[in-house]
């Protein structure tokens, strides 16, 4: 996948959020959007729907320049991993991208570092995007080990990948403390630092190369997306509620618009 210097992504996790009606609908009316204003080529958008809409989504966003991800995987390629689904099951649906290590899944599921970096070996091996989440609890920023917390988990991430194959994957920066409905949404100058060590990390293992981009999630919207893109590390925007219609996915595209414009 080709992507010109300097592109800034934009996408959502939709979570447990949407039936296949619903999915439909919103990837329509996304399409009509795009249809009359496409993006420029250094923005890109993508959405990561429930697994029971992906295959729907996809269909409806068929020649759409939107990527589909999948919300998470199995490493294992099939086998007994009831209730899971492999990467070549939510590739076969229209996944180009997995989301992995968001913090719900850790705290909620048991998801640890050693089966983030299987899950990231394993997207590799099937051509896909790992989108990889990482991002430290309120008790560790208070103390201020924040920094070396996410560089710990970009580096277990990372782990069972090659040097050059760190520039095939996507790093999301999610604080957990700015997460949710309960969550304090971060300040650019919060997350500056630990951007630029997720950055410098990725560039580190990577043999110079670096990950393909680092994002920032947690409390985003409207009205702090354009400071968000301001970060010097950050190359795009993860996205939870702010972009659940697509209204407002729309917007905030239209900031990554005008950012791409001045940059």
């Amino acid at each position: 996948m080709t992507v010109p210097t300097g592109t800034v992504w934009i996408g959502t996790s939709w979570k447990m959020t949407k039936t296949i009606g619903e999915s439909r609908a919103y990837a329509c009316a996304l399409a009509e959007a795009l249809a009359k204003a496409p993006l420029p080529d250094r923005v890109r958008a993508f959405i990561l729907p429930a697994h029971t809409s992906l295959a729907a989504v996809r269909d409806q966003l068929a020649g759409v320049p939107v990527m589909l991800g999948a919300q998470n995987a199995h490493w294992a390629p099939e086998g007994a991993g009831t209730g899971e689904v492999s990467m070549r099951m939510v590739a076969d649906a229209g996944a180009t991208i997995v989301e992995m290590g968001h913090s719900e899944r850790r705290e909620q599921f048991g998801e640890t570092d050693e089966t983030v970096a299987r899950k990231a070996r394993a997207a590799v091996d099937f051509g896909l995007l790992p989108l990889i989440c990482v991002g430290e609890p309120w008790s560790v920023r208070a103390a201020g080990g924040a920094e070396e917390f996410v560089a710990a988990q970009v580096r277990a991430a990372l782990s069972r990948l090659r040097a050059d194959e760190i520039a095939r994957t996507l790093i999301a920066y999610e604080p957990v403390w700015a997460i949710g409905t309960g969550g304090t949404p971060a300040t650019a100058e919060q997350v500056a630092p630990v951007m630029a060590v997720i950055a410098a990390e990725t560039r580190r293992l990577g043999g110079g190369t670096g990950c393909r981009a680092v994002l920032y999630g947690g409390g985003v919207d409207a009205d702090n997306a354009a400071d968000l893109l301001r970060v010097d590390a950050a190359d795009g925007l993860f996205v939870g509620r702010a972009a659940w219609t697509v209204d407002g996915l729309l917007r905030l595209l239209a900031i990554g618009r005008r950012h791409v414009a001045t940059t």
